[in-house]
């Protein structure tokens, strides 16, 4: 196997192990703080954890366009490796944006007595936006592949995640 398959191949495992370990951990809060055995938080709490949850994915969904792009002169593997780190450093951005919510929802259910609910209630939208966010998909790989080629230089980054 080629360092490139190698590494695509690490990308997806991590995306499916930070999904898992999103969703064990929403889960473990939720029970750790009874479940869904009190009452629902106020509407405008959860109101409010949904626009730090729809200002992340916006953020995330921008940021492929801040990307640089690679050096004109750069090309085959060297251009591929640069390329692969750069989606890396995307999707761990993205991680590291859209879980705030997550962990903001954790935060209120451990100072309030309305016990799993606010954690059950933001994970399901958080762990889909993770997904749609981060998975190598078609989408996200040609948005940035095209920030890494405005230059002009192949970044071979399509490629890399047909393979």
């Amino acid at each position: 196997m080629d360092r490139n398959a190698q590494q695509v191949k690490q990308i997806r495992t991590f995306v499916v192990f930070q999904l898992i370990v999103a969703s064990v951990f929403s889960a473990v809060i939720a029970l750790i703080l009874g479940g869904v055995d009190a009452e629902l938080p106020p509407w405008w709490i959860l109101a409010g954890l949904y626009v730090v949850l729809a200002a992340a994915v916006l953020n995330v969904e921008r940021s492929w366009t801040r990307i640089p792009p690679l050096a004109s002169d750069t090309s085959g593997d060297h251009a591929v490796a640069d390329s692969l780190a750069a989606y890396q450093r995307y999707m761990a951005r993205a991680f590291l944006l859209i879980e705030i919510p997550l962990l903001l929802s954790a935060l209120y259910a451990f100072v309030t007595d309305h016990g799993g609910w606010p954690v059950i209630l933001v994970a399901l939208p958080t762990v889909v936006a993770l997904a749609f966010e981060t998975w190598p998909s078609v989408r996200n790989v040609a948005r940035i592949a095209t920030a890494l080629e405005a230059d002009g230089a192949s970044s071979g980054l399509q490629e890399a995640f047909e393979s």
